[in-house]
């Protein structure tokens, strides 16, 4: 049965130098900040944490403009650097599903959606997922979504219709293979974006802003450079809350 998931999550797919020893973790779960919000997690990577440039907003509300703000962000363009350049408080949503082309590994290391108005950006922790980013424009007053994917790192800028023509598969998109009732969709830039239904992850997948928050604080530098940096990336720049879909948007099963 495993094997037979896999497959079919297959098949539904939407296609820095050290400075010195880094520390083996975070550090403690306790306040420094102000309000009583957990003091800001430190990047031992050698490098500042990633803002967004002028003319570009940490609160993406299209695919269009995130790709906007990965275009104007430094070269190469991590993941990390994107999520570190999203406005606070940050809302996210996280599963541990595996059943995905983007597949979480674990309650420790899952897939995280991250929500800007309605759009849904989703990005792991760790494994060969943690390249991509996937995107959902949640169309207005609808339970469907505009879907986009990009491999990261970004060495120059892209087109806009770049992360429509990721998941091109046939007539539509290899979203399509398990996002029914697709269709064409009119997007500035781009002739070849796609929508079909959308669906959330089960709750019984569910991880706390609280759990995840506790694996930035304990993460091993040492052991886990890039978990550890995907981890500080979402909890390192301010305020993070709970995200949630529509609940009456279905599962995929």
């Amino acid at each position: 049965m495993k094997q037979a998931y896999a497959l079919l999550a297959l098949l539904c797919a939407c296609g820095a130098e050290e400075s010195g020893p880094l520390p083996s973790s975070i550090g403690s779960s306790g306040t420094g900040g102000t309000g009583g919000e957990p003091a800001p997690l430190p990047n031992p990577l050698g490098r500042d944490r990633c803002k967004p440039p002028a003319g570009t907003t940490g609160s993406p509300q299209t695919i269009e403009q995130a790709v906007a703000l990965l275009n104007a962000l430094p070269k190469p363009t991590s993941v990390a650097c994107f999520v570190e350049s999203l406005d606070r408080p940050l809302t996210i949503h996280s599963s541990d599903s595996s059943f995905s082309a983007q597949p979480a590994l674990s309650k420790k290391s899952p897939r995280v959606f991250i929500k800007t108005g309605e759009l849904w950006s989703t990005i792991v922790m760790d494994g060969d997922g943690s390249k991509l980013i996937e995107f959902g424009y949640l169309l207005p007053g609808t339970l469907r979504s505009i879907k986009g994917e990009l491999e990261l790192p970004l060495e120059a800028p892209v087109a806009p219709s770049a992360p429509y023509d990721r998941v091109r598969f046939g007539e539509g998109t290899a979203c399509g293979l398990c996002h029914s009732e697709e269709r064409l969709e009119p997007v500035s830039g781009a002739g070849n974006a796609f929508s079909s239904i959308a669906f959330r992850p089960r709750t019984d997948t569910f991880v706390s802003v609280e759990a995840l928050r506790q694996e930035a604080q304990t993460c091993n530098w040492q052991a886990e450079p890039h978990r550890c940096e995907m981890l500080a990336a979402v909890f390192g720049g301010g305020p993070v809350v709970e995200g949630a879909f529509p609940p009456t948007m279905s599962t995929f099963f």
